[in-house]
């Protein structure tokens, strides 16, 4: 009830979410506060006080930090570079094309031109294009058993059909791993940017915070 309180009578001092007579008429615990005489409380104003100095600081820095922070090509290959032990695959995966919600006589189609064909062929490329797969990458444990046979004992560049309740799905077997092999950065490069930029933001925080420390530091 407390925090309730407090976060309402925050809004309404120093935030500015609505007016004194507007939080009265629409909130009926501020209302009850305010008839006794609560929110005169000096302790309980210092509280908010603290509370409203720490969300307009927070905001003040991430506001000088906007557009700040970049990170190109370079950083992201030497970032790989130097950490590929954390890029090891801990599992056997599979990367594969996963066509989705197909009539059985569509699954027999595109099965039958993906296997016959290469995937770079026009035949394959126009099957591709006409039903719009998604490219995934599965780990062996995350699968039920079954399927998990069913997609590691099938040979890359082939495909197997799988009766779904939502219809039938075509998996086309891209590319196998061992586990202990390397990822390549193009599967990686996503989760580099990621990190070096969460970083780098938090170095750009540290000098902000220490800047305005020493240029706004009480004489």
């Amino acid at each position: 009830m407390r925090v309730k309180i407090l976060y309402n009578i925050l809004c309404v001092v120093f935030l500015s979410c609505a007016s004194k007579d507007e939080a009265e008429k629409n909130d009926p615990i501020y209302r009850a506060a305010v008839v006794d005489r609560f929110v005169d409380d000096q302790n309980l104003m210092e509280e908010i006080l603290g509370f409203n100095k720490k969300i307009i600081a927070t905001k003040y820095v991430q506001k000088l930090m906007v557009g700040r922070v970049t990170v190109n090509m370079t950083e992201i290959d030497s970032f790989y570079n130097e950490h590929k032990t954390e890029f090891k695959r801990k599992d056997d995966e599979v990367l594969v094309l996963v066509f989705k919600k197909l009539n059985k006589n569509t699954a027999i189609k595109i099965k039958t031109t993906l296997d016959r064909n290469a995937l770079d062929s026009e035949k394959s490329s126009e099957m591709i294009s006409n039903n719009k797969p998604e490219r995934a990458v599965f780990k062996r444990r995350n699968l039920k058993e079954g399927l998990s046979k069913r997609l590691f004992g099938v040979k890359k560049n082939n495909s197997l059909i799988i009766q779904q309740d939502d219809g039938f799905t075509v998996f086309y077997i891209l590319e196998k791993f061992n586990k202990g092999t390397l990822k390549d950065l193009v599967f990686v490069s996503d989760e580099i940017q990621a990190k070096v930029l969460a970083i780098k933001n938090h170095q750009l925080k540290e000098k902000i915070i220490d800047s305005l420390g020493v240029e706004y530091a009480k004489p």
